[in-house]
């Protein structure tokens, strides 16, 4: 049994297809050919390209296939998942700033296109979607920010808080939730401490690692984004960023989770196909 893990696809529906079929997970048909192998997104699969919910569809679909074949395939919630759920529960109400919480969701990248094809379906589906998983000693989450540590002292906790606020008719409350889940680089932009932090949020969870998204790759090392075909390992080894980018012109990659005793990990290097 494998375990893969594909970055922040934002819509980028080509391009997750290309990923799976490169990745012998999926066939150009969008058909599971991972066997028993894992898959998981790393959240944001919404915001910025046009096609997210189709991204929703094949991922719900190859879900389904993947269990029939003792597979598993599953997605974080990613800071934009919550932004679109959102707009969906509050649309023409007011934020704190007095801007429409649609129009807010527009300014951090909403496609307008997409709340004509989402449906109540796709909805139930992202609010469920947890926020963190532990797989043997490696964390996922979708941010390489601190916030987690405020919903719980274990996944589970954290998962279930999440939740509760996506429940909540309490617009204060998002708002709060989505000011912390937009920090950025708490694990790399401080040097050592960002280091700290990392290590701080580990012992906290009960983990060696974490591989997280959020953060493009070309933004946090100076990259083209053309040139980022694998993740990025920094803070000592112990953090893994997968974000490569596709949105900014990266060919993306995926990213798998060798589960040997060594712990070794590798990836599969993405092309960009004319």
């Amino acid at each position: 049994m494998r375990t893969y893990v594909i970055g922040d696809l934002h819509g980028y529906y080509a391009e997750y297809r290309r990923l799976l079929v490169d990745a012998g997970l999926a066939d150009a048909e969008g058909q599971w050919t991972g066997g028993d192998s894992h898959l998981w997104l790393i959240g944001d699969i919404y915001d910025r390209g046009e096609q997210a919910t189709e991204c929703v569809d094949l991922t719900m679909s190859l879900q389904h296939q993947a269990a029939e074949a003792g597979g598993h395939v599953n997605a974080l919630l990613g800071n934009h998942e919550m932004m679109l759920l959102c707009a969906c529960k509050f649309g023409d109400a007011l934020t704190t700033g007095g801007m429409r919480v649609a129009d807010q969701w527009q300014m951090w990248g909403g496609v307008p296109a997409e709340m004509e094809k989402i449906e109540a379906r796709h909805i139930a589906w992202l609010e469920r979607l947890p926020a963190m998983q532990l797989l043997g000693d490696t964390l996922l989450i979708h941010a390489d920010a601190m916030f987690y540590v405020e919903h719980g002292r274990t996944p589970e906790q954290v998962n279930a808080s999440l939740w509760n606020i996506l429940a909540s008719a309490d617009l204060h409350l998002w708002e709060g939730t989505l000011r912390a889940f937009t920090e950025h680089r708490a694990f790399s932009a401080l040097g050592l401490t960002g280091q700290q932090r990392a290590e701080r949020l580990l012992q906290y969870f009960k983990a060696e690692r974490l591989i997280h998204g959020h953060t493009p790759i070309p933004l946090a090392t100076g990259q083209r984004p053309d040139q980022v075909r694998e993740a990025w390992t920094y803070a000592n080894g112990r953090c893994v960023n997968v974000d490569g980018g596709i949105y900014l012109g990266s060919p993306g990659f995926v990213y798998q989770l060798d589960q040997d005793v060594s712990g070794v990990t590798r990836a599969v290097s993405g092309q960009r196909r004319g």
